[in-house]
């Protein structure tokens, strides 16, 4: 099982792939949107993107080279009806791992999926580490000084957040974009409830810990 990031701003096709990953009892987001699908493989964890050539906001090629010069790693399959060789080329210039023109059969989609996972996966993607915490994007599990804390999903994407963006300073407007998206009811207080409880379980002798508040601007994650 793996989460894989689809980004596709085609309806019939997105529904085609989902459909075709979760047989397989793959965990598949599906976003619709250039800047979106971008914004999502920099700052959550998946273990592959499949990335469409034309979409809104940035097209698939600036996705991959943007998201490549970051430092991501996790393969990336193109979805396209360019089937040319000089747009192939440009594909694997921007990055890509794979390149499968549209239309495509199931067998051959799922034949490539399986080709790309199959990739042994870099520590880096895997796992982050600050001062005595750690964290394992594959089991969702955080430990302090090699000891289990439990979190909540939310707060296991804030500071996942955190620990991949060191020093820079968040917003309560873009931690709850970007943290709490699939939650309806999240407001700024509900911003501020998690990182207050967040804090509690990675700090010590009662401390706030490596997260910050910026009086009026909002939070970063810095190591003392």
């Amino acid at each position: 099982m793996a989460r894989i990031l689809v980004i596709e701003d085609d309806p019939k096709v997105s529904s085609v792939v989902e459909e075709a990953l979760s047989s397989y009892n793959h965990i598949v987001e599906v976003v619709d949107d250039g800047v979106d699908g971008l914004e999502r493989l920099t700052y959550y964890h998946y273990d592959m993107a499949i990335v469409d050539w034309m979409l809104p906001g940035i097209t698939g090629l600036e996705i991959c080279q943007n998201y490549r010069k970051a430092g991501g790693q996790i393969p990336v399959l193109f979805l396209t009806g360019q089937s040319d060789v000089p747009n192939k080329v440009a594909a694997f210039d921007s990055g890509a791992d794979d390149y499968l023109t549209k239309p495509f059969s199931f067998s051959e989609l799922m034949a490539r999926v399986r080709a790309l996972l199959r990739r042994p996966p870099t520590m880096a993607e895997k796992v982050l580490s600050a001062g005595n915490i750690r964290m394992d994007l594959t089991s969702c599990s955080v430990t302090i000084d090699d000891k289990p804390i439990t979190v909540a999903p939310s707060e296991f994407a804030l500071l996942e957040l955190f620990m991949k963006n060191p020093g820079r300073l968040f917003s309560s407007d873009e931690l709850l974009n970007r943290v709490f998206k699939t939650e309806s009811e999240a407001t700024d207080e509900a911003v501020r409830q998690r990182v207050l409880r967040l804090r509690k379980k990675i700090g010590s002798d009662g401390t706030a810990g490596p997260i910050k508040t910026v009086k009026g601007l909002g939070y970063k994650f810095e190591m003392d």
